[in-house]
């Protein structure tokens, strides 16, 4: 038998022992994966009238939930505050006076395009309880909510640095695909040369 025929069984183990290790790799990636595309984002409605975190970057199709965690209370309206009647962009009708009255109310609002989206408290704009949710990378202008509160303050543009990437998967993801495509091609190399040297596969000579 030849050196090839007796390291075959080694190379069908190996083969194995990579294609398992791969498969491990990727289970263990997914996890982390589907949490992230399903994670929700929360903002709290602090007793010092604030957002908290004010500004909050998503993913289209992820959601926001907003709480109530002191001084109540803090209904959410879409927009910068200059219109206090908000300007439409998200719908926050699960986010009313009635539904965020009392501390540990909640509402979760589910953002499913890009886009940058200000929105403010109805009740504490004046003090400048506002802030901004930006669903994707950010485009060239981002709109900042009024920093000093109140109807009617300026939007300020300021220029973008190319935006949030959206989070990718991680290294270990693509790890697993690597060994499980090693495993496969160390297997296929495996019986190719079992049909090359294997004697039953040998052809009579005529």
């Amino acid at each position: 038998m030849s050196t090839v025929l007796r390291r075959l069984p080694r190379l069908v183990l190996l083969a194995f022992a990579l294609a398992v290790l791969g498969a491990v790799l990727l289970a263990l990636a997914a996890g982390p994966v589907a949490a992230q595309a399903q994670s929700a984002k929360e903002i709290d409605g602090t007793v010092a009238q604030k957002w908290e975190p004010r500004e909050v970057q998503i993913q289209p199709g992820q959601s926001v939930t907003f709480k109530v965690t002191g001084a109540p209370p803090h209904p959410v309206q879409s927009g910068d505050g200059s219109n206090l009647a908000g300007d439409g962009k998200f719908d926050t009708s699960a986010c009313s006076q009635a539904k965020m009255g009392k501390v540990g109310d909640s509402c979760t609002i589910r953002f499913p395009k890009a886009g940058t989206f200000p929105y403010f408290c109805a009740i504490h704009i004046s003090v400048g309880m506002t802030g901004v949710i930006q669903v994707g990378a950010a485009s060239g202008t981002t709109t900042t909510a009024p920093q000093n509160g109140g109807a009617g303050g300026n939007v300020v543009a300021t220029p973008s640095t190319g935006g949030v990437a959206p989070p990718g998967k991680p290294a270990v993801y693509y790890a697993g695909y690597g060994l499980v495509a090693g495993g496969v091609l160390l297997a296929l190399f495996a019986f190719a040369s079992y049909v090359r040297f294997a004697p039953g596969f040998r052809r009579e000579n005529r």
